[in-house]
């Protein structure tokens, strides 16, 4: 009965798996699927050797069968029941079940070595994919796909040049420069944009459109105001756009920040005229109209206001109040004042005449009168 541990005994089993396992000290994983390897390995070994056990015990009880006594004598003794030999003096009868027992034995071999076959065979690939460093991926990798989709506006961003009015000069002439960046969604089918853009707060409209490419995502519209920077402050004004199609969409909107910075008010020059330039060969007595045009300059880029001031017709021995208001950025505005009366024969009249500011400085302007005198 010896014979019986020739196929795939557990101890077998144990010194394969330890010999496979020496490759891979230290690796955790490796370690766990060698560790669940043994177990697998012995639960099997010692099912088979309880299997094997009740085969044997089966057979040691069976009744031995009775032979013809020449055949008993030339039959050889059965060391080894599990092995088949041949034999001339076999009996008939014994051969059947040796044979179907032969059979159950081989089938519980080639079971045994199958197992150990796929067992070591797993160890190897488990080895040889660790080694490579390779892992299989969880989930394929998906294709991006290259379908069109509709043109859609998602965004729009804008900006503005000069960022910055507020170290500039009130009526100082600027363009400023709004730039809208359009944003559609990816991999469109390209198209027409149609919107409206705006440089006074939406107060005023201009029509206009750009065109995407297929596969298109960004592009930009410029669009400008330009003029003197007025006193008031109106502007230049926040600016965006307004898209209407393909779909509806509003975009922040944007200007220079700060204000320009107004001069200074103040009277910078005067001028003087007098009309008729001259009374030579004009008898005395004569009555006549004298007009006297005083030309106020005030500084440029000014936020205007009010000059105050006196005129005379009679050299300053008389002055008679008066004012003029200037507009922002108002630079020069005129005023006249008139002597009538006859000639007198002493050529006291028309005397010098002009103007003396007191607001919102104090300047002189020179005096003018009709050259000549009556006779």
């Amino acid at each position: 009965m010896a014979e019986k541990d020739e196929f795939f005994s557990p101890e077998e089993v144990d010194r394969q798996i330890e010999n496979v396992s020496q490759f891979k000290e230290g690796d955790r994983r490796d370690a766990e699927a060698l560790a669940y390897l043994r177990s697998f390995y012995q639960a099997d070994a010692q099912q088979e050797q309880a299997t094997l056990d009740r085969i044997w015990n089966r057979i040691a009880g069976a009744p031995r069968f009775e032979q013809d006594p020449q055949e008993s004598e030339n039959e050889l003794p059965m060391q080894h029941p599990h092995i088949p030999y041949s034999s001339s003096g076999t009996s008939r009868e014994s051969h059947p079940r040796r044979t179907r027992l032969l059979r159950r034995l081989s089938i519980l071999a080639a079971a045994v070595f199958l197992l150990a076959l796929v067992g070591s065979m797993a160890l190897v690939f488990y080895a040889v994919r660790h080694n490579n460093g390779g892992t299989a991926s969880p989930n394929p990798t998906s294709t991006l796909s290259t379908a069109r989709v509709p043109l859609l506006v998602t965004s729009v961003s804008m900006s503005v040049t000069p960022g910055s009015i507020a170290n500039l000069s009130c009526g100082t002439n600027v363009t400023v420069t709004y730039t809208a960046l359009f944003h559609v969604k990816p991999n469109s089918v390209g198209g027409t944009v149609q919107f409206e853009y705006t440089v006074n707060n939406g107060r005023g409209q201009t029509p206009a459109s750009i065109t995407f490419n297929p596969g298109e995502t960004t592009k930009s519209y410029t669009f400008t105001w330009s003029g003197a920077l007025p006193f008031d402050h109106t502007y230049p004004e926040p600016g965006g756009v307004q898209v209407t199609s393909p779909n509806q969409l509003t975009s922040p909107l944007v200007g220079p920040v700060g204000q320009c910075t107004p001069a200074k008010f103040q009277v910078t020059n005067i001028d003087m005229a007098v009309s008729p330039t001259s009374i030579q060969g004009l008898s005395c007595g004569t009555s006549i109209v004298v007009t006297y045009t005083a030309t106020i300059h005030v500084a440029a880029n000014s936020p205007g206001g009010t000059v105050q001031f006196s005129y005379t017709v009679n050299n300053g021995r008389g002055q008679t109040p008066a004012s003029i208001t200037f507009s922002p950025g108002q630079t020069m505005r005129t005023y006249t004042f008139t002597w009538s009366g006859a000639l007198p024969a002493d050529h006291t009249y028309p005397g010098p005449g002009g103007i003396q500011v007191t607001s919102p400085n104090q300047l002189t302007s020179p005096l003018v009168a009709p050259t000549g005198m009556c006779s």
